[in-house]
This record gives structure tokens, C-alpha cells and sequence, in this order.
């Protein structure tokens, strides 16, 4: 039986270097995750000073993780926002089922 991982290989490459990635998920994804993280590397890099890879992957990280919490900040957001229309919602129903 073989094992899963195995089947799961693909070469990323990432601001110049190749890098081999095994895992669980699917290899287009995984493309797709440093494809993402290749082009935040270049733009940061060419927006700033800093040259060293290290620095760069750090700038990156830090802002990849910017930009989730935004998107997490957003969907709590939004969902006080759908439970206030829900809420809002079953009031009124309530209010004209109570009147018939």
C-alpha cells in the first residue's frame, strides 16, 4: 500500500529557489500556496531596501499573516452581522405570528 504523501510531490519555486514539497494535499494547490508566496516575496522586495532572502521571507510572512487576520477580523465581522439580521429576522416573525 503506499502511502499518500508519495503521490503528492511537486518543485515550488520561491523568490529563485526550487524547493521539493511532499504532502497531503493536492500538488496544484500546493503550487498555487507558493506561486502566492513567491509574488508577496517580489513586490516586498522591490518595494523596500531589504535584499536578504531571510528578511524578505520574514516581511512576506508577516505580511501573509496581515492579511489573514484582516480576512479573520472580517468574517467575525460578518458574522455578528448575520446574527444580528437573523435576530432581527425572528423578531418580526415572532411579532407577526404573535398578532394573528
Amino acid at each position: 500500500m503506499s502511502d499518500p504523501c508519495d503521490e503528492n510531490k511537486v518543485v515550488v519555486h520561491i523568490f529563485g529557489e526550487e524547493y521539493p514539497i511532499t504532502g497531503a494535499l493536492d500538488p496544484a494547490y500546493m503550487s498555487r500556496v507558493a506561486d502566492y508566496v513567491d509574488k508577496r516575496m517580489k513586490e516586498l522586495a522591490s518595494q523596500s531596501r531589504v535584499k536578504s532572502r531571510d528578511r524578505v521571507a520574514i516581511l512576506a510572512a508577516m505580511s501573509i499573516a496581515s492579511e489573514l487576520l484582516e480576512l479573520q477580523d472580517r468574517q467575525v465581522e460578518f458574522g455578528t452581522e448575520i446574527d444580528g439580521s437573523a435576530d432581527d429576522i425572528l423578531s418580526r416573525l415572532n411579532k407577526a405570528l404573535a398578532s394573528e
